[in-house]
């Protein structure tokens, strides 16, 4: 790895609006000369600098692979907060990357929030819809065009157990895993520790209630699709009587429940509690199971599949993952898509996701008998929830983003106790506001 090579960008100047359509990049460059060419990638991955480091590792092994020594790829991390704005500001000032972390339906030409996004060609496209596991091949497709691919197969929430609490409550870390909401409540109880007044020490559960509403949403909406809810109807053109339905409150009142029998929220945020031992079981993706054996090593865990509810979706944050795309603005769009092709190919799913442990997203390689994949503690787990149906997928419109932080900040009013009915009839009728401008 380069790391001297990795730049965290500071953008400190205010938004600016972003133009209604951005047109193609400036004619090809000379790729194939000697004339050294520096692609950019920006991601907001700041958790984990070696995975933005990897992708331009990446870029560069596929441009020589296809005979371009001339390129190189500086990876710059823009950090999360606020990000949106400092990207717009990047691509309009005309100092913006090559390649880029993002939603499609933010970043798409064809119908996009911000249309700065390149759709892949045909030769790209081609490459990526037959290389991706079946759970992921819909991720980077916006208006029936495909516009990145998944940067990481990290999309699965998976539930994290602290197997030592198992065995202190009498709890075998082999057999009684929960694998159906009813059982998961009750493990979650039986896991919640107290002190001789009462007062939770340790939660049963944790839950993220905190630290940004689209965060929020996405790990609470694989508990909420388990009871046939849905924030939006099938054609995404309202949220009345879908957020606010019947199975929606059903699946508040269990989770706020759940919560309230099982949680000390004072705990704080779920990782941290859970790696520091105050917390024995929390819901997140793949890459928390490196990230705890590398922070916490003195805590013994589990991977588990989601538990089923009445319905036993793949258990998504109802969005695509973050994909990985191409600016309109760069000067190099031939050599661009020709990279992005390349990196469909099996062996690149291994450069792009060792560095952080994160699963892949290739079916040739999301195999249990893979040195890589099957190695991983989370592999079980993730093979286990792939095949299942996909959950609802919102993203497809270009007001999600908006939608998703409204859903997790009623996440956060609810697992603070606030009425459930009032809380999704309120939502619901903002929503809409949002839709129908």
């Amino acid at each position: 790895m380069r790391f001297s090579k990795l730049a965290v960008l500071m953008v400190f100047a205010v938004s600016v609006a972003m133009s209604p359509v951005f047109s193609a990049g400036s004619a090809e460059g000379s790729a194939a000369s000697d004339e050294p060419i520096e692609l950019v990638y920006w991601s907001h991955y700041s958790q984990s600098p070696a995975f933005v480091e990897a992708f331009a590792d990446s870029v560069e092994l596929a441009a020589k692979n296809l005979g371009y020594d001339n390129v190189t790829c500086r990876a710059e991390i823009i950090e999360y907060s606020g990000y949106e704005a400092k990207y717009i500001t990047g691509f309009t000032s005309g100092t913006g990357p090559d390649f880029f972390l993002g939603y499609p339906s933010d970043w798409a030409l064809n119908g996009g929030k911000n249309p700065v996004a390149l759709s892949f060609d045909e030769k790209a496209s081609a490459a990526w819809n037959e290389a991706l596991a079946n759970v992921y091949y819909d991720h980077g497709i916006f208006n029936g065009e495909r516009y990145g691919f998944p940067s990481e197969g990290g999309s699965l929430q998976i539930i994290y157990i602290n197997t030592d609490a198992m065995i202190e409550a009498g709890l075998d870390p082999e057999t009684d895993i929960p694998t159906t909401m009813d059982e998961f409540l009750e493990v979650a109880k039986a896991l919640t520790k107290r002190d001789e007044a009462g007062n939770i020490i340790r939660s049963g559960f944790q839950p993220r209630y905190l630290g940004g509403g689209d965060g929020v949403a996405g790990k609470y909406i694989a508990w909420f699709h388990n009871f046939g809810a849905r924030i939006l109807s099938e054609d995404l053109s309202t949220s009345q009587g879908y957020v606010n339905s019947a199975e929606a409150k059903e699946a508040f009142k269990w989770f706020q429940n759940l919560v309230k029998e099982t949680s000390n929220l004072e705990l704080g945020a779920p990782e941290s509690a859970f790696q520091s031992g105050q917390a024995a079981m929390i819901n997140r993706e793949a890459w928390f199971a490196d990230d705890t054996v590398q922070k916490a090593p003195n805590i013994n865990f589990v991977c588990a599949s989601f538990p089923a509810g009445t319905y036993d979706y793949a258990p998504g944050s109802g969005s695509s993952v973050w994909c990985n795309m191409i600016s309109a603005r760069t000067k190099y769009p031939e050599l661009c898509q020709e990279i992005m092709a390349e990196l469909a190919k099996p062996e690149y799913d291994i450069t792009l996701h060792e560095s952080a442990a994160y699963p892949p997203v290739c079916k040739a390689t999301m195999t249990l008998d893979n040195e890589y994949f099957g190695k991983q503690l989370y592999a079980e787990a993730v093979m286990n929830m792939a095949d299942k149906p996909s959950c609802p997928v919102y993203d497809l419109i270009p007001e999600w983003s908006q939608i998703a932080s409204m859903f997790g900040d009623t996440v956060a009013s609810i697992v603070g106790g606030a009425d459930v009915d009032t809380e999704l009839d309120a939502l619901a009728v903002r929503i809409d506001q949002v839709l129908n401008q």
